[in-house]
């Protein structure tokens, strides 16, 4: 066994041991009172087998998916240096870490965690900063390194989740980051979302070709598929909530049209 795999597998083991089950969100039955998270817990988080999961940390040379590895990145909450480290030990590019912006406080963080609906916060340019079980569980896309709303919004990827897109969704996604583009022009960040969604197939000629601005989301019901959920698309209507006077964040919220419709 690599010697230098055989050691980041004993640091992965140290940070998962110091990584408090209590700050984390509860996708599973975390039991008594414990302090830690064990390799079972981490497995069924990531959704791999714990065999596969204690072979990471055995140091075993495998081909670990980078979702995964981001994954674990962000359960742990590792430092940049940490996330670096392990993703080059395990074969994968560091991920960009942005520079440090405004940050959820623990009482916003609370209230993110607590919402068995699909919850995450961001910033200004929509980049991913804190999701919920339930939406790293149903939108596994919120949980991957360097995650933003928009960029993922235009993919094609998104396309097939959100559905009508080209009729319900993309002329009102368009229309709030055409505002926020015109209302930071000093962010430099959210520029370099607008020229990566611009470059998404055909949304430049719908960029150019609608000046209006369409209704807020938060006011529409916009249909999406869950296929842990239901076999069909069902309505959900995305709710923006932030702290007072506070354009920095927003924390984003789904919540299905029909009341009987719950999250797993």
């Amino acid at each position: 066994m690599d010697a230098r795999r055989e050691d980041l597998g004993r640091m992965l083991r140290a940070w998962r041991m110091a990584r408090d089950p209590a700050l984390l969100p509860d996708p599973v039955p975390f039991r008594g009172h414990r302090t830690y998270l064990t390799q079972l817990d981490m497995a069924l988080l990531l959704g791999v087998s714990e065999r596969w999961y204690r072979a990471l940390e055995r140091g075993e040379d495998r081909k670990y998916a980078r979702e995964m590895i981001a994954g674990v990145a962000r359960i742990l909450d590792l430092s940049p240096r940490q996330s670096t480290a392990l993703h080059r030990g395990t074969g994968h590019p560091p991920p960009r870490h942005r520079a440090e912006g405004a940050r959820p406080d623990d009482a916003m963080l609370d209230l993110l965690h607590q919402q068995r609906r699909v919850s995450w916060i961001c910033d200004q340019a929509w980049d991913v900063i804190a999701v919920n079980a339930v939406a790293a569980r149903h939108c596994p896309w919120l949980a991957r390194a360097d995650a933003n709303v928009m960029i993922w919004a235009f993919s094609a990827e998104a396309r097939y989740q959100l559905r009508d897109w080209d009729t319900r969704w993309a002329a009102p996604l368009l229309g709030r980051l055409r505002l926020a583009w015109q209302r930071w022009p000093d962010n430099e960040r959210l520029d370099e979302v607008v020229r990566t969604v611009r470059r998404e197939p055909g949304v430049a000629e719908l960029w150019d070709g609608t000046a209006d601005v369409q209704a807020p989301l938060d006011d529409a019901a916009l249909p999406m598929y869950f296929p842990l959920v239901a076999p069909d698309p069902f309505d959900v209507r995305v709710s923006a909530y932030g702290r007072f006077a506070d354009t920095a964040l927003r924390w984003l919220v789904l919540t299905p049209v029909d009341p009987t419709v719950t999250f797993p």
